[in-house]
């Protein structure tokens, strides 16, 4: 394994690399007994949720010139199956999970029942194609303080480790395959999945450069002279980067090159159906074409947080000031806000394997889901105090999330469609 690293200087400002020239640690060598540093106090963006678990069933008002709605708790979900298999066995008290709804037989883990059909699925139980009921969310105390978390190129599961210091590779039981320690100094990292050799990219802020992983575990660093907040892929391997209230920037690692538009995105960019790129801008939605063209989108009377391509190709994005889902045609016409129950505090959302949304809700410590149609599930997060904070769709089908406060990873067992 190769653990030298090349840095690319595409600015006067001298970046340097954050994952250091250290190479990446096989979970089994690591030293009994090692330990990480404490999470900060803070979190990224200046999010600081209020700890409360006291979901109240009111929404807030919906947005100027959108339909608001409250739609209430969904029941089954639609789903495509995953590889199921056993799990492994769950931190806090949570029993070992299995894998999504699929065809293959599957594994009953320890613990698990056959229930009668009114008692599972529910909220807490999902019931895996062979007819077995377990755990719905199982945890795995793997982390520090895990922020952005990725599925890679390479068919696994990759997550920032903050305040350790550390990008860490899973599979899909939840043991830790590989640490790749980072800078001491490094800090806020974005995770992006890669292409064909690149398993994935990822940004520093505190360093101010860009990183390609291979799956030969070589790192190539890209000083790029500002602190990058988003992260996305874009075609021709091109990277598109966010500085927060101040530009959009194109890379082209291919040729060293870095393109400005000037800008005031709040962190997140995305490559939408149209091929533009969208990101939050304050009380507004902006649309950035390639040719430069930049159009803003009012929401009126709050902003978005982070925003996804729908299975629709509409653009959904949450609202964690207002409690509210929001989801937005791609002329720039806010067609529908959902509200969701105060103190939800929605975050990062993504689209599930079952062509639903899926979010965070940090205050509430729950994992949500909403349908094209608006019909929304709350699912809890076993851990109080957790801070569910990023997720995504792993190799099993499943929804992967990092809990920032309680340093755990969580998988969820979507409900497998009918």
């Amino acid at each position: 394994m190769r653990s030298d690293a090349k840095v690319w200087i595409l600015s006067a400002a001298l970046g340097f690399l954050g994952c250091g020239a250290q190479g990446a640690v096989d979970e089994h060598q690591r030293k009994p007994g090692s330990s990480a540093s404490p999470p900060p106090d803070g979190i990224p963006y200046g999010i600081t949720p209020p700890r409360s678990n006291n979901a109240g069933s009111g929404g807030q008002t919906g947005k100027a010139g959108a339909t608001s709605s409250s739609a209430g708790s969904a029941g089954r979900s639609s789903g495509t199956g995953g590889t199921s298999s056993a799990g492994a066995g769950g931190a806090g008290g949570a029993s070992a999970g299995l894998g999504g709804g699929g065809s293959s037989p599957v594994s009953a883990a320890a613990g698990a029942t056959l229930e009668p059909a009114k008692d599972c699925p529910s909220l807490t139980r999902a019931r895996l194609p062979n007819g077995t009921c377990v755990d719905r969310v199982t945890e795995f105390s793997v982390a520090t303080s895990p922020t952005s978390i990725v599925t890679g190129s390479d068919g696994r599961i990759w997550f920032d480790d903050g305040s350790a210091n550390q990008i860490v590779q899973l599979d899909d039981q939840g043991q830790v395959l590989k640490r790749i320690p980072c800078d001491p100094g490094s800090d806020s990292r974005e995770l992006v999945a890669g292409r064909d050799e690149v398993i994935l990219w990822y940004t520093d802020w505190h360093a101010k450069t860009v990183t390609k992983l291979s799956k030969a575990l070589e790192r190539t660093s890209f000083a790029v002279g500002f602190g990058p907040v988003g992260l996305s892929l874009g075609e021709s391997d091109q990277l598109w980067l966010t500085e927060a209230n101040r530009a959009v920037y194109r890379l082209n690692p291919s040729e060293l090159t870095l393109t400005r538009w000037a800008a005031y995105p709040n962190n997140t960019i995305i490559v939408g159906p149209d091929k533009n790129l969208w990101f939050p801008e304050s009380v507004r939605i902006a649309r950035l074409a390639v040719t430069g063209e930049k159009q803003d989108f009012s929401i009126t009377d709050s902003f978005a947080d982070d925003l996804c391509v729908g299975p629709d190709d509409a653009l959904w994005f949450t609202d964690g000031s207002l409690h509210q889902i929001g989801r937005m045609e791609t002329d720039g016409t806010l067609s529908r806000t959902y509200d969701l129950p105060q103190n939800s505090r929605p975050f990062q959302i993504i689209v599930g394997p079952d062509g639903a949304l899926w979010f965070t809700e940090q205050a509430a410590e729950k994992i949500g889901r909403i349908s094209v149609k608006g019909a929304i599930t709350h699912y809890p997060v076993p851990t109080s105090n957790s801070l569910p904070y990023a997720l995504t769709v792993g190799p099993d089908h499943n929804i992967w999330f990092t809990e920032r406060f309680s340093g755990k990873i969580g998988r969820l067992i979507p409900d497998s469609g009918e």
